[in-house]
């Protein structure tokens, strides 16, 4: 595939969970393969620094990495307020990190609810206001929320924290695009099924064999589909498309 490595320049991109194998470290290398400058924030410090090395000797791009926990509020508006005085203003967020703790929705721990659901939609929200300030006074910018097919399927009934706060990022994600509207700030989800290559899956490898007969198109998808889907919702390219879904799972759920 043929990558502007333009199509991003001048831009500062922040990417929530990157430092992971799968999704998020495949969206930031993208951005940062497109021209942008990227944040890489995760909860392990470790990880965080190899990854940001890593993308950074890859793409040649500026890359940074910071200590984030998404449900930190505190944490969260040190490290944003750094990026803006550091880099200068976030004009891409990319809300990838998320918790999910499997369990019956019947006999589900409250306090592990409640940590998933500070994490997946208070942490998103908060980190979405923080950018969307920044983007204001940069004269624009894109929000991209990474959902899940789980809020459609019924799969709160085993992921019911996850499943829900997937829901919730729905109705967060139309909020954001009515109101960042009159600032040129666009904010769209990129929804998924089954993604092959990230250490969530690696752990139930049946869940793969099982799903894959249900995809129309023939295989799962694996990470850099999604930041390919996440690159376009960021890009001009998308310039007219604010409060949609982009549903990025090879036919297993029609829309």
């Amino acid at each position: 595939m043929n990558i502007d490595t333009e199509e991003f320049a001048g831009r500062l991109a922040l990417v929530t969970g990157a430092a992971g194998e799968g999704i998020g470290q495949a969206i930031a290398r993208r951005l940062a393969r497109g021209g942008a400058t990227v944040v890489v924030t995760d909860v392990h410090e470790r990880r965080t620094q190899e990854v940001t090395a890593a993308i950074a000797e890859e793409t040649g791009a500026t890359v940074r990495g910071f200590l984030l926990d998404i449900g930190d509020r505190q944490q969260a508006a040190h490290v944003m307020a750094q990026v803006e005085s550091e880099l200068g203003p976030v004009t891409i967020l990319v809300n990838n990190a998320a918790l999910n703790v499997q369990g019956d929705i019947f006999d589900y721990d409250p306090e592990v609810f409640e940590h998933v659901i500070a994490g997946n939609i208070t942490g998103s929200w908060y980190l979405a206001a923080l950018a969307g300030q920044q983007m204001k006074r940069a004269g624009g910018g894109s929000i991209v929320n990474i959902g899940s097919i789980a809020a459609d399927r019924g799969s709160a009934a085993y992921e019911p924290a996850y499943a829900m706060s997937k829901g919730a990022l729905h109705s967060l994600t139309q909020g954001l695009a009515k109101a960042g509207g009159p600032f040129n700030i666009r904010a769209n989800e990129v929804t998924m099924g089954v993604v092959a290559g990230t250490r969530f899956m690696s752990k139930m490898p049946e869940v793969l064999e099982e799903f894959l007969p249900q995809v129309p198109l023939g295989r799962h998808a694996v990470p850099e589909d999604i930041a390919e889907a996440v690159a376009y919702l960021a890009s001009e390219r998308s310039s007219f498309i604010t409060g949609d879904i982009l549903n990025a799972s090879g036919g297993f759920l029609f829309r």
